[in-house]
């Protein structure tokens, strides 16, 4: 596969191409730049159909080569996404829907075989849409079930049960989501069990950049900027 994708991009033209600048937490007084990455797509022709394959360098991952790359797409009614990042594992996803809009997932690497299955559905629960999913993990041989809804105003909840353990012991997560305005957004989450979580607030009308505030529920705050350019 890989020889194949490297014979069918010898002959295309540049793709989409981006680079990331970021700094460091200017909320610390630094001003250092604090990281460089690109992102480099291309779209081909693989086994007959359309297919994209994407690189991405990140200088702090690795210097000196990508630090990952994927081919993505679609065959028949089967989604695929090959990825490696040029280790001793590739990792492989498959995704499907069935005719009843059952979406099922499937995770594989090269060092362990087949990873974990999910399945998941859109149901009705008292008259509110919720997505159920199950998933199992192979190697650990974990199963969970998760819930999931949007509660309206922004809001949306999710639960998480590890099969085998209390109910009462499940992972709960609430989200809220709105636009302040054009190009500022602010999101939170909480974790009402033990009461982490964080607020975010996004900016990328104000300056030619993406100015990101955040802070966790223990007061500490962090002011990130990045700055991307298409080419």
């Amino acid at each position: 596969m890989k020889k194949a994708v490297i014979v069918a991009c010898a002959g295309l033209a540049a793709g989409e191409r981006q680079i990331e600048l970021l700094s460091s937490d200017l909320s610390g007084g630094s001003k250092v730049l604090d990281n460089v990455r690109g992102r480099w797509s291309q779209s081909l022709k693989f086994l007959g159909a359309e297919a994209k394959l994407e690189a991405e360098y990140d200088r702090k991952a690795r210097q000196d080569f990508l630090k990952e790359a994927s081919l993505s797409g679609k065959v028949d009614d089967v989604s695929y996404e090959l990825k490696t990042g040029f280790g001793d594992t590739t990792e492989l996803k498959l995704a499907t829907d069935t005719t009843d809009g059952t979406a099922i997932e499937v995770l594989a690497d090269s060092k362990n075989g087949l990873t974990k299955l999910t399945a998941g559905r859109d149901v009705k629960i008292q008259g509110r849409g919720c997505n159920l999913e199950a998933s199992h993990e192979r190697q650990s041989s974990t199963s969970k079930v998760t819930l999931s809804s949007v509660l309206g105003h922004g809001l949306s909840g999710k639960a998480t049960w590890k099969v085998g353990d209390d109910l009462k012991s499940s992972d709960m997560e609430l989200q809220y989501a709105s636009s302040v305005s054009d190009g500022r957004d602010v999101k939170a989450t909480l974790n009402p069990k033990d009461g982490s979580g964080d607020i975010e607030y996004v900016d990328t009308k104000s300056l030619d950049a993406t100015i990101t505030a955040s802070m966790d529920t223990g007061g500490k705050p962090k002011l990130t900027l990045k700055r991307a350019w298409n080419f």
